[in-house]
C-alpha cells in the first residue's frame, strides 16, 4: 500500500481499497461511499473544522455547528456544476458575528480555496508490464 500519499484508491479482482495516511475508507462495491459524496463531504468537513477552531479559540457560546454541502450535477462532462454550502450555527450570536465567523473560516478552508481557484491537474500514467 502506498500510504504516504493522500487519497489512494486501488482496485483488483478482490475489489476496491481506498485510504489516506489516517486510515482506510470504504468505497464503491465495498459497501462504502462514492467519490462525489466524499468530495462534498471534504468541503463540509474542512469548513466545519475551521468553524470549530474559531469557536474554541474565542470561547464563543456555540452549542452546535452543522455544515452541509450539496452538489448539483451537470453533464458534458459529468461534474458537480454548483456546490451549495449551508452552515447552521446554534449559538447566542448576532447575524453579523455569524457572518464574520463563516467568512473568516471559509477563507481559511483549504478545500474551499482549492475549489474557488482551480488547481492545475496532472494525470500521470504508470504502466505495469507483466508480460516480460
Amino acid at each position: 500500500m502506498d500510504k504516504e500519499h493522500y487519497g489512494v484508491c486501488r482496485w483488483d479482482k478482490n475489489g476496491y481499497e481506498s485510504w489516506t495516511p489516517f486510515g482506510k475508507i470504504n468505497m464503491f462495491d465495498s459497501g462504502g461511499q462514492r467519490a462525489v459524496e466524499l468530495f462534498l463531504l471534504s468541503a463540509a468537513a474542512c469548513l466545519n473544522f475551521y468553524l470549530v477552531e474559531y469557536v474554541r479559540n474565542r470561547n464563543l457560546p456555540v452549542r452546535e455547528l452543522h455544515v452541509r454541502c450539496d452538489g448539483d450535477m451537470l453533464k458534458a462532462p459529468e461534474r458537480v456544476g454548483k456546490m451549495t454550502t449551508v452552515v447552521r450555527i446554534d449559538a447566542d450570536l448576532s447575524d453579523k458575528d455569524r457572518a464574520k465567523m463563516v467568512k473568516m473560516c471559509e477563507r481559511a478552508c483549504k478545500v474551499m480555496n482549492t475549489l474557488k481557484d482551480s488547481p492545475t491537474i496532472e494525470v500521470v500514467i504508470q504502466a505495469i508490464d507483466t508480460q516480460r
